[in-house]
Parts: C-alpha cells; structure tokens; sequence
C-alpha cells in the first residue's frame, strides 16, 4: 500500500511538471535589406562646378532600400579616382537628414572643397567613380557604380536674366536700311567667379525649333563684349538675317534670343531665353514744297503702300508746283530717296551720303505719284479727280465703338480726298471706313487682305482685322488706298 501511494505521488508530479507553459525568445537576431537605385545624377555627368555659384546646390537621389525588421539603413555617398577603387574612397558625405534620407543635396563649394582636400587642382577636371551605400547595422548594400567627370572652380560666371525685348506676340519692325536707328537688348550684368576676371558678352539668336549651341547668328556686346546690352543697327541687324539665310524682308523673322557670358574658360546662357519678331519694313514719306506740308519733315505727307508688293509706294491726291522727295523717318533727313537726275532713284542711306535730288511739278493739280525702292524706279502721272465724290464726312466704324456711329477722320481743304485719324485701339477688333450716315457707302479690304495693314479698300468689302495698338490712319476715297502707321 505503502509503494502504491507513492507511485500515484510521482504520476501527480510528472503530470504537473509536464503541463508548464514553454517560452521561446521572439527577438529578431539578424537584419536584412533590400536593394535601391540611383536616379540622379545620369552616368557619364559632365559637372563644371561654377566659381561664381558657389552656393548651387546639386542633388543626388536614389530609390529608398527596404529596412529589415527593426534597423532602418543609412546613406552615404562615395566617389573615388576612376583610376582608382570605388572600395577606398577619396570622398563621401552622408545623405541629407543625417544620413536618413535617400537623397543628398551638396552645394558646388562642398563638393569643390573636398576635391581640393584630395589635391584636385584649381579648374582642373577629375575623373570620378561613385556609388550609394546603404547600411543598417548589420548588412551593407552598394549600389550600382557611375562615372562622374567634376570639373573643380577655376573660372566662373554668376547667373543672369535678359531684360528686354521682353518675349510678346508683337512684331516689331525695323528700316532696314537706317543705320542711326537701333535694336535694344539689354540683360543682368554677370560677374565672374575669379577676383579681377572680366566677364564677356554674346547675344546668340536661333529659330524657334533651334538651338543655342549651334545659333542662326551671334553678336558681341557693346564696348568689344563687355558691356551687359547690345545696340545693333536696324541694317546691320537686316544684314544679319540674310547671311542666316532669311533673307526675304516681306516675312515676319521670328526667333529666339539668348545671352552667353564667358569668363576664361567657362560659358553660361542666362537663366532663360525671350522671343523677338521682326519685319523689316521700310516707310515713306514725302516732303517739299509741291507737297501740303512743305519742307516740314516733322508732318510730311503719308505715302500709301501697293498691296502686293511692299517696295512700292503710292500717293493720288493733289500737289502745288514745286520740288519733293521723300524721307523714311519723321524728323529725319538721314535716309532719303531722291532724283538720281534722270528721273530714277537715288538713295541716301546715311547722313554723310550726299542728297538726292528733287522731283519737279511743273503745274499744280491732281497726280498719281510712284516709286518703287527696290527696282528704283519713279513716275507721275496727272490724275482726273474731276468727276470724283466730295464727301462731307468719313470715319472708322467697328467694334471698338459698337458699330454704333463713325468716329469721323479729317481733311483739309489741300487735300479733300485725303482722311486722316490718330485712334488707339484697346483690343482686337474689326472695322471699316463708312459715310456719317448709313450703310449705302462703305468701304473695306478685299477677303485676302483682312490682316492686312494697308492696302486698297473697295466698296461694301470685308471688315479689317486689327490689334491693339496707337495709328495713325489714313484713306483716299479717290483710289480706297488706307494705311495704319504705328504711332
């Protein structure tokens, strides 16, 4: 009995023991991590490090690599000698946020700083391999290896915007044949990175497709590249563009300008390049006493334009018995057309040319008046103004104002047929010439000539398109010429 109750007592115990709970250690004894990528910057980088931004930052990014369980990894960045291993690196930086991040963001003095620490001369390029590694504690990943090319400070040039002419829709148009009148660009002054270097200037000029490296046309600054603005003749600048290849005058030169400073050895664009229109484009006024203004060449007679061939010029309308000639610029006696003596043209195309000569009405009377300054040819002709309307008023009507009344042009009593108006439009709009009162009498350009700003206007014909801007504008209701002159 004795030995039984002890069996079941040791049963009892072994039962007991045999139920304990069992505990197991769930702590993590190892890491992993996953791999990344670098994205920035692309293999093969030419850096120029830039003297004068010593401040630029450049930026180095990757993908993130997954952390392990519990340890998130840090970053570095390592470049070492292209002729050397890229597993003894002779530079490295943590990542941003202390190495957390998986960017980093250097400014060009740091990265110069520490080539110099490594006996990179001043302006001299070094040849770069480098990699991203990440580390958790545990587990080291390197990421991919690049190539680098850093070119160390040496000579500089600061950033710098253009000023102007601003990039617009507006066409600006030029005389192609004056050499007093110029074409403005202005920019930021740059400074050079070295202490006592001088910064040099070009005004580079492509297509709107091109490119700056390979321009259409280049032109030095003022004061032989060192001045920050560009004063270019309007011939100079039309000589330009013909040896580009646009040579046609009665097309619209559309391009794109930029700056480039140089300063040594180193080249910069401006931060941004502008659009400039330009039409070469040639006025004509006449002056003398036949004319209605005499000898005044600050309020000369408005010469008219043919439609089709913007070399020639027409005035109908009456002249005294006198002398004239003609001038390109109001106030200007520097570029003239005249008699060549034999009833050709002649031209003065700048102040130290001599003058032209005059062309001679015998009588006074109504006469057509031609001249084409590209064939240089010349004639007048009487004109039968005799059967011809003398209207009591004539104005511009269109949106502007409502198509509601004429704002009535005027004439004077030389010139009867001759309707002139300064007006300043403030939007896009349309309009036509039109009698005080009423629809019976009209007139407007032909559907071809809608955009046109001077040509011949016939009864009851379209409407003019016109843009905003300040004219002086002109109609003969003897021939339907009209003319805007930009004021």
């Amino acid at each position: 009995m004795k030995y039984k109750i002890l069996y079941t007592l040791l049963a009892f115990v072994t039962i007991a023991f045999g139920c304990k709970k069992a505990t197991y250690d769930d702590a993590s004894k190892g890491e992993a991590l996953g791999t990344f990528t670098a994205t920035a910057p692309a293999n093969n980088t030419m850096l120029v490090l830039n003297s004068a931004t010593p401040g630029k930052t450049i930026d180095i990014t990757w993908t993130a690599a997954k952390p392990g369980v519990s340890t998130a990894p840090t970053y570095k960045w390592v470049a070492a000698l292209k002729t050397g291993s890229i597993d003894q690196p002779i530079i490295e930086f943590p990542s941003d946020n202390g190495g957390k991040a998986n960017t980093l963001t250097l400014t060009q003095k740091q990265l110069d700083d520490a080539l110099k620490a490594k006996g990179i001369a001043d302006g001299a390029k070094a040849e770069l391999i480098w990699r991203i590694v990440a580390d958790n504690g545990t587990v080291k990943v390197n990421g991919d290896t690049f190539n680098i090319s850093v070119t160390r400070f040496g000579d500089g040039v600061s950033n710098f915007i253009l000023y102007g002419p601003v990039s617009s829709a507006d066409v600006i148009t030029i005389n192609p044949i004056l050499t007093e009148q110029t074409l403005n660009f202005k920019w930021q002054k740059s400074f050079a990175g070295k202490a006592g270097a001088n910064v040099t200037y070009k005004v580079k000029f492509i297509k709107p497709d091109g490119s700056f490296e390979t321009p259409l046309f280049e032109l030095t600054s003022n004061n032989n590249g060192l001045d920050s603005n560009l004063n270019v003749s309007y011939k100079d600048f039309d000589a330009a563009l013909t040896t580009a290849g646009l040579a046609d005058q009665s097309a619209v030169a559309t391009l794109k300008w930029s700056v480039e400073a140089t300063s040594g050895t180193f080249k910069k664009f401006s931060d941004y390049a502008n659009d400039v229109s330009v039409l070469r484009d040639v006025s004509l006024f006449m002056v003398g006493n036949a004319s209605e203004f005499g000898w005044d060449n600050g309020n000369p007679t408005h010469m008219y334009r043919d439609e089709t061939n913007r070399g020639k010029y027409v005035y109908t309308g009456y002249l005294n018995a006198g002398d004239f000639k003609f001038i390109t610029v109001v106030g200007s006696w520097e570029t003239q057309y005249g008699n060549d003596g034999s009833n050709g043209v002649k031209l003065k195309a700048k102040g130290s040319d001599p003058d032209p000569g005059t062309y001679n009405v015998a009588t006074a009377g109504y006469y057509t008046v031609k001249i084409d300054i590209n064939a240089l040819t010349f004639s007048i002709t009487p004109y039968d103004a005799s059967g011809a309307t003398s209207y009591n008023s004539i104005g511009i009507i269109g949106g502007f104002n409502d198509w509601a009344n004429i704002t009535a042009m005027s004439k004077t009593s030389f010139n009867p047929h001759i309707w002139t108006i300064t007006q300043t439009i403030t939007a896009n709009t349309e309009m036509k010439f039109r009698i005080d009162t009423g629809w019976d009498v009209n007139w407007g350009p032909v559907e071809a000539n809608v955009n046109g700003k001077y040509g011949k206007a016939v009864r009851d014909g379209k409407n003019i398109n016109v843009k905003p801007g300040t004219y002086k504008i002109q109609f003969n209701d003897l021939t339907g010429d009209y003319i805007f002159y930009n004021k």
